[in-house]
């Protein structure tokens, strides 16, 4: 059972996801490592973090990128019955990657390859915000 995991095929899946994918906890790159389960040396290549020590399959760094920014400048917290801490906040992008992951492969943008399309992140747009009062929209609105 174990060779299945250690097939060629499945060897390059993984390189192909090392290659252009990062950690969905921390952004990190990632790396193959050939994980042991059991004393009879039975092991299998995985994608791992070094950085969380965690087997990990990945996310497109751009996808990395709009989870963190969604969850840091809303303040957004899918588990809200843990903790407000640095690991609860790592859980809460990778939750958002895989949503963020599954809207993509939904609208046929993704596929085991990554992006089918060419992704342009506007990283100046992730940094601007704009706060109005109701009366100062009220009046934008008047004015049109």
């Amino acid at each position: 059972m174990i060779s299945q995991f250690n097939t060629s095929s499945r060897v390059q899946e993984l390189t192909g996801r090392v290659r252009r994918c990062c950690c969905r906890y921390c952004g990190s790159p990632l790396e193959l490592k050939r994980i042991t389960f059991s004393h009879f040396e039975d092991s299998r290549i995985e994608i791992f973090c070094t950085h969380c020590s965690r087997i990990e399959y990945g996310i497109e760094p751009e996808i990395y990128q709009s989870a963190k920014y969604f969850v840091e400048h809303f303040d957004f917290n899918w588990y809200t019955y843990l903790d407000d801490n640095a690991q609860t906040k790592q859980m809460t992008i990778a939750k958002i990657c895989d949503i963020l992951s599954w809207q993509n492969r939904q609208l046929g943008f993704m596929d085991n390859n990554g992006f089918k399309v060419p992704v342009i992140m506007q990283q100046d747009w992730q940094n601007e915000s704009m706060t109005i009062s109701d009366e100062a929209l009220d009046k934008l609105i008047k004015e049109e």
